[in-house]
């Protein structure tokens, strides 16, 4: 009897052994480390998340979400932002958690590529980078600037899905601050205008319906402009008008008219969008 015919039988079960450790080690990669790979892809999308919500003081339970818009303000602008309209920052951080848990639970890989979550990732980190900053309307340029870098290239723009929302709101709200942000600033460093707020307000007004109702908009951007519009709207007309003849008094009540007018065109904007 030859000595490799002894050893056939250990060479059997050891190759019986290999397949059947190759098999269940496949099984393993399949059902948890693969799980767990995905996970950690999206662990930079994850990590700034939770930068972003603890920066702004949000927070979830099985039972309640936790937000304090207030601490989204400190930017001077020309008109005044509700403070709940920064409420919109609790549903972006909502938004986002769905989707990175989507893409990293989906049965047939991630749905976010490389480029979407990275995207996430440094819009993140910028936005709470902005929190509490010294230079509010620079970091909050930068964080219009960055959210909508995926939007202009075409990887996160079009209709809205559950992977891409977090993002057009974030870029559209954003983008409104910057831009009532800048008329601000501007109008501080122009003598004629930084002692009159009505004006700058009326400034800030024909800014914001070019904003509003400029074509392209997307559904989302219409949502954050009547939002923004309605609470406006609220706050200017508190109080009513004063029909006494002074010169503060009438600008003040152009200046309500004015966003009753631009009010009126974004949210008529966004109800054609839903509606017809």
């Amino acid at each position: 009897m030859k000595f490799s015919d002894a050893l056939a039988p250990i060479d059997d079960v050891g190759e019986k052994v290999m397949d059947t450790t190759e098999e269940y080690v496949k099984k393993a990669d399949d059902v948890i480390l693969g799980r767990v790979m995905r996970v950690m892809d999206h662990a930079p999308a994850f990590v700034t998340l939770k930068a972003l919500a603890d920066a702004g003081g949000i927070s979830a339970s099985l039972s309640s979400i936790v937000s304090h818009p207030e601490a989204f303000a400190g930017l001077d602008m020309a008109l005044d932002v509700p403070t709940m309209s920064f409420e919109i920052w609790t549903l972006i951080c909502v938004f986002q958690a769905l989707s990175l848990a989507k893409s990293a639970l989906a049965s047939n890989g991630n749905e976010l590529s490389q480029s979407d979550i990275t995207a996430l990732a440094m819009s993140n980190w910028v936005a709470a980078r902005a929190i509490g900053s010294e230079n509010p309307l620079l970091d909050t340029i930068i964080v219009a600037l960055v959210s909508g870098y995926a939007l202009r290239n075409g990887r996160a723009g079009g209709d809205a899905t559950i992977h891409n929302t977090s993002l057009q709101l974030m870029s559209s709200f954003t983008t409104v601050l910057s831009v009532l942000g800048a008329v601000s600033w501007i109008s501080a460093h122009i003598p004629i205008l930084a002692d009159s707020a009505s004006v700058v307000g009326l400034l800030g007004l024909m800014a914001y319906h070019v904003l509003a109702t400029r074509e392209g908009n997307g559904t989302v951007k219409m949502f954050v402009n009547a939002g923004i519009l309605f609470g406006m709207l609220l706050g200017a007309m508190e109080g009513g008008f004063d029909l006494s003849l002074t010169p503060e008094n009438f600008m003040k009540n152009v200046g309500r008219l004015g966003t009753a007018y631009v009010a009126y065109e974004g949210i008529e904007r966004f109800r054609a969008a839903v509606m017809d």
